[in-house]
């Protein structure tokens, strides 16, 4: 089996699961790209070092559709993979094209974002508000182009799922996907403190964007709003942004600067529980290091990942910008500190799940039954949640 794979930039969490795929097919791949960088990623911290092994070819500013026709002419009779296809027009554009000339092609795919807060920061809002209103509209006009020659999508966490089959693609043709990285330290249990009159100290950990969509603000409130009746959690933060538009001026709260990139899961291990409050997230892969770090994870609704914490019961979700959902969710982990240590050993769990080559194996299943006759097909069971 040859796969060719086109991304708008080839990043950590997607290169180690093309590599898993490469190894679980025993294939050929080749992958271009059209920038070797994301600019707005690198402000944050983001490095694709892991990417130098999967070396992809840049498409030329110069050029680039004459570049795309003569590899789609060379990649024939060869699974074409689009990530994140409609990032980028040029992207897209060469999608069609790829469709147009009779390629296998699928996709990889998050969910578009129902909500006008920005993906990576709080800037544009005038505009982001009006791509959040066109969004609906542009992928039902995909869905008429796409959904009867798309071989299958990976659709990344459950709306995507079903935003997919709301724009008209058969539910046989789509994959629950999302993103995955391997474990890097062993899982450093930590036990959370117990002082002399039996109070527990649970110590919480937020890593992501200081931005609204990632709902700082509600888990502050919400830790609090507990501390002020005397149950105790610290909250470290830590992530790209600017800290003083939040007052990190209550006894336990700490901003911690950036965690560097590729220390996240050595860094998580130390603490009780990683909270993830986005109002959205497409996936979350925050949320897979902290499982990786066999850490519990509490995170919203809307929050792709969800999904994999409600299937393994490694923590719990609770209701997009609900604080007192929030608090619900908090309070459990100290009235039932059992409860807490049996999350622990359902993160390590999950975490098996999660790792990259499963991923490979799971997508090399699904293109291999694609290749049978209809009445052959068999169905391959996602092994991180279920839609």
């Amino acid at each position: 089996m040859k796969v060719v794979s086109w991304h708008p930039v080839l990043t950590d969490h997607q290169s180690y699961t093309l590599e898993a795929l490469q190894q679980a097919g025993n294939c050929e791949l080749q992958v271009y790209v059209l920038s070797n960088e994301h600019v707005d990623r690198q402000a944050q911290g983001w490095v694709n070092r892991h990417a130098s092994t999967l070396p992809p070819e840049l498409v030329p500013i110069k050029g680039w559709l004459k570049f795309a026709i003569r590899r789609l002419n060379k990649h024939r009779n060869v699974v074409h993979l689009f990530g994140s296809p409609f990032e980028k027009t040029k992207l897209t554009f060469i999608l069609l094209l790829a469709i147009a000339m009779g390629h296998r092609v699928y996709l990889i795919s998050e969910p578009y974002s129902p909500i006008s807060a920005g993906y990576l920061n709080d800037k544009q809002q005038y505009i982001n508000w009006l791509k959040a209103k066109l969004r609906p509209l542009l992928y039902s006009i995909y869905g008429v182009l796409l959904r009867r020659r798309i071989e299958g999508v990976f659709a990344i966490s459950c709306r995507a799922v079903a935003q997919y089959q709301r724009i008209g693609f058969a539910r046989k043709n789509i994959f629950p996907f999302g993103y995955f990285v391997p474990c890097q330290e062993p899982a450093h249990v930590v036990n959370s403190s117990i002082d002399n009159s039996g109070k527990i100290d649970i110590k919480l950990i937020f890593v992501g964007n200081l931005i609204a969509t990632k709902g700082l603000d509600i888990l502050i409130n919400a830790v609090r709003e507990l501390n002020n009746i005397s149950l105790s959690f610290s909250l470290d933060v830590y992530g790209p942004g600017d800290p003083k538009q939040y007052s990190f001026d209550q006894p336990g709260e700490h901003y911690c600067n950036i965690i560097p990139f590729g220390n996240a899961q050595a860094v998580i291990s130390e603490y009780d529980v990683m909270v993830l409050p986005s109002r959205y997230d497409g996936w979350g892969v925050v949320v897979n290091e902290a499982l990786m770090a066999g850490v519990p994870v509490i995170c919203s609704n809307e929050v792709g990942a969800s999904a994999v914490i409600d299937k393994w019961k490694c923590g719990t979700t609770f209701v997009s910008e609900d604080v007192s959902d929030l608090v619900s969710s908090l309070e459990y982990l100290i009235k039932n500190p059992d409860q807490l240590n049996n999350m622990r050993i359902a993160a390590r769990k999950a975490a098996v799940s999660l790792e990259p080559k499963i991923a490979g194996q799971y997508m090399v299943d699904i293109i291999n039954q694609k290749s049978l006759p209809i009445r052959m097909q068999k169905q391959v069971e996602c092994p991180w949640y279920e839609c």
